[in-house]
């Protein structure tokens, strides 16, 4: 397994000299999701992935997991318009048992999921922002429909990173793709955000078909949905969703 961004990257130190957060040291920090990430991956001092997270991906695919290249912040386009495009905590490139996959993971301690889809929208539509017509894009891609009342009130964060590892698993030929939420949990955390995260998780879920009725747990993949694709969204590449959490040790905490 090779992790790397312009360079490999050996340790948590290079992580954040090769790969930081946007907002460099200010989101570097003990208990929080950027630097707790890294060291999920970098526990004792060695590449290699989460434990945790091999133990979901072989429940649910069986087992014969290898992580080939595994990139932190990387930047997916989503159209064609300038500025701020994806920006994925990380991306990486495995088998699960026989299939090729790509798995994108969002990482989370109790920070929120974006801005609500509505609010944000209804802030740029008087503005020279692209921001209206991607979101109405990416809602025909991935919910066949312009942003409805249903539509509005999800996390806007949810709706780019979905369309994200749709095309970005187009683009490597896997066969299918997972977006994943790694949530870091410590005792110093706001219960009341963490459950706040959870229900806009569980909305944004149940909004396709496929998940209409699904029970949303800690620790489980669900899916595949398929989604009706346009633009630049492939609507032939299966999708799965997940959440893991991490309880963190106290010394990890913020």
């Amino acid at each position: 397994m090779r992790v790397y961004k312009e360079k490999e990257i050996r340790s948590v130190d290079d992580w954040f000299l090769y790969a930081p957060p946007k907002m460099g040291a200010r989101h570097w920090k003990d208990g929080r999701s950027a630097k707790e990430l890294a060291r999920s991956w970098f526990r004792n001092n060695l590449a290699k992935p989460p434990e945790e997270l091999v133990v979901l991906l072989e429940a649910r695919f069986g087992r014969g997991t290898t992580f080939h290249d595994v990139k932190p912040e990387c930047t997916v386009q989503l159209d064609e318009f300038d500025g701020e495009q994806r920006n994925c905590d990380l991306v990486a490139l495995c088998k699960l048992g026989t299939s090729r996959a790509v798995i994108h993971v969002e990482a989370k301690a109790d920070e929120p999921f974006g801005d609500l889809i509505g609010e944000y929208f209804d802030r740029k539509i008087n503005s020279v922002s692209n921001v209206p017509e991607r979101i109405r894009r990416l809602s025909l891609g991935l919910f066949g429909r312009e942003p409805d009342e249903a539509i509005r009130k999800l996390r806007y964060q949810l709706l780019h990173a979905t369309a994200a590892a749709l095309i970005d698993t187009k683009a490597n030929d896997a066969e299918f793709g997972l977006l994943l939420i790694h949530e870091f949990r410590s005792a110093s955390l706001s219960h009341r955000k963490l459950s706040r995260n959870g229900r806009d998780w569980a909305d944004f879920v149940h909004t396709f078909p496929e998940l209409a009725t699904a029970r949303i747990e800690k620790d489980l993949i669900l899916g595949p949905i398929s989604v009706p694709g346009g633009n630049r969204i492939p609507a032939s590449v299966p999708l799965y969703r997940g959440k893991l959490t991490t309880e963190l040790t106290k010394g990890a905490q913020v």
